[in-house]
């Protein structure tokens, strides 16, 4: 009886290592990293779509251990992309991101962006920091064709790091987006979830995640944005990916998936 209880004490607690792992964060969830810490645009990184052409168009540069956009009136829209024929149809950005300069304007913005159409001139969904930096001005746009009119507040500072996250589920027909401080603990609710065919008819899904970079080629609108530490992922993550060191990259646990 007492071989009986050891050997079922062990497969106890056997099920329980295997319960504990399958409830661990699950790091494969993360498709694609880059941190840009070796100061060169990987081949991996699409800039010279058609929008990239146009009058004023985007300066993207990676230098310092980021990517910025330096043209401060660039036309909109201003993508940097990833494209991976094994992204799925579900999938999510996160993102460090500074703004350097700003000019409130209806064409000031910058973001993230998801489900990005080479069919349609390289629009998409988008979540973005729009027109202002204090008040309602967090937005999604369906590039080209509508606001979604739902506006936020978040307080966004000049030279300051923020995350900024969007997720698009093909399952629910929902998009979902926030924004916290680089520091902060992240927020565990989205800050906005709409229904993604709610504002300017729905889009199919790409394979094309991408940076918005800011636009802001009326009037005063003069911006300047960089990125830091960007990360794509599906419906599984991401997982503990916020946590930074010192010196403001992630956790050394993420450098064996980065992607370049």
């Amino acid at each position: 009886m007492k071989s009986f209880k050891l050997v079922y004490g062990f497969h106890l607690a056997g099920m329980a290592i295997m319960l504990c792992l399958a409830a661990a964060p699950a790091f494969t969830k993360t498709l694609f990293h880059d941190d840009f810490s070796d100061n060169r645009l990987g081949p991996e990184w699409l800039v010279g779509h058609p929008q990239q052409e146009a009058v004023n168009a985007p300066q993207w540069v990676e230098d310092g251990g980021v990517l910025t956009q330096l043209e401060e009136a660039s036309g909109d829209t201003t993508y940097a992309i990833v494209e991976d024929n094994s992204f799925p149809d579900a999938i999510g950005v996160m993102v460090k991101m500074r703004l350097e300069t700003w000019g409130d304007n209806d064409r000031a913005r910058a973001g993230v962006g998801v489900w990005i159409d080479p069919d349609d001139n390289y629009n998409g969904y988008t979540w973005l920091v729009h027109e202002r930096l204090d008040d309602t001005n967090m937005e999604f746009l369906n590039d080209r064709r509508a606001w979604a009119n739902e506006e936020e507040t978040f307080l966004v500072e000049l030279n300051t790091w923020y995350w900024i996250s969007m997720f698009i589920d093909s399952g629910t027909g929902d998009i979902s987006g926030k924004i916290w401080a680089v520091g902060d603990d992240e927020p565990t609710e989205w800050l906005k979830t709409l229904p993604y065919a709610s504002f300017g008819g729905e889009r199919q899904p790409t394979k094309l995640v991408g940076l918005n970079g800011g636009s802001g080629n009326v009037g005063s609108a003069a911006n300047v944005v960089s990125f830091d530490d960007v990360i794509i992922f599906d419906s599984g993550g991401p997982d503990s990916l916020t946590p930074v060191e010192p010196g403001g990259k992630l956790a050394t646990t993420w450098s064996a998936i980065k992607s370049k």
